[in-house]
């Protein structure tokens, strides 16, 4: 499947980063970024992304980790399976040696997309784990993020509502916490439970996790989900 990914993602991009050499055995390096590509819209069941040209299709609720990207400016284009016409479609600049998460989320016509940079946690602490959150759900308003354990909640991000791209630039940041097995629960502000990830999630000493909501407040079929990453 790994292999799959990276065939699919090299018709995308038009081809993996790559080091050269040339008849000198003088490498050539190609400036390349890498992305994380996320399906978190809710409107459908897959998606088709490009970037350029090409495309490949994603699953809803799939991260697609790090894949290397050539250095530039793309026309990032998400659309459904068997239409022509996009429902995202913007202009992203990707950096060299810079690393991305690219989401697309949403609804039907309140579909969105966010391009954030994945940076090292300033006054990095290999003791602790890493953890940030984008709050991505539908019809969803202001939540709470809990971290339980032993059946005590403590609550690690607070008031924050859907983002957008620019809320989201402001929410990149990882904050420390101490690494341990957590369940994740995220309720509106008067402490109204709204989603629940069951299986506790386990966060190691040194690593880097994205926790997101994804899916429609209220809805049987796409219910709010809290789906969680790592970097």
């Amino acid at each position: 499947m790994k292999n799959y990914f990276i065939l699919l993602i090299t018709v995308l991009v038009g081809g993996l980063t790559f080091s050269a050499c040339n008849n000198d055995d003088d490498y050539v390096r190609i400036p390349a970024a890498y992305v994380n590509f996320v399906n978190a819209y809710a409107g459908a069941d897959q998606l088709g992304i490009s970037l350029g040209r090409g495309s490949i299709r994603i699953d809803y609720g799939t991260y697609l980790q790090y894949q290397p990207v050539n250095a530039g400016t793309y026309n990032f284009n998400a659309g459904l399976p068997n239409t022509s016409v996009p429902i995202v479609d913007s202009t992203i600049i990707l950096r060299d040696s810079t690393a991305y998460t690219s989401v697309v989320y949403g609804y039907q016509d309140t579909v969105s997309s966010i391009l954030v940079e994945d940076k090292d946690a300033a006054n990095f602490d290999a003791s602790k784990a890493y953890i940030r959150f984008f709050n991505l759900s539908e019809n969803t308003p202001a939540v709470k993020v809990n971290l339980i354990q032993n059946g005590t909640p403590t609550t690690v991000f607070n008031d924050r509502a859907v983002d957008t791209q620019s809320s989201a630039e402001t929410n990149a940041a990882f904050t420390a916490i101490d690494p341990n097995a957590y369940t994740i629960q995220v309720t509106d502000l008067n402490d109204t439970q709204l989603a629940l990830r069951d299986e506790a999630a386990s966060l190691s000493a040194g690593k880097y996790y994205t926790i997101l909501t994804r899916g429609i407040n209220g809805n049987t079929q796409k219910p709010i989900v809290v789906g969680i990453f790592q970097h």
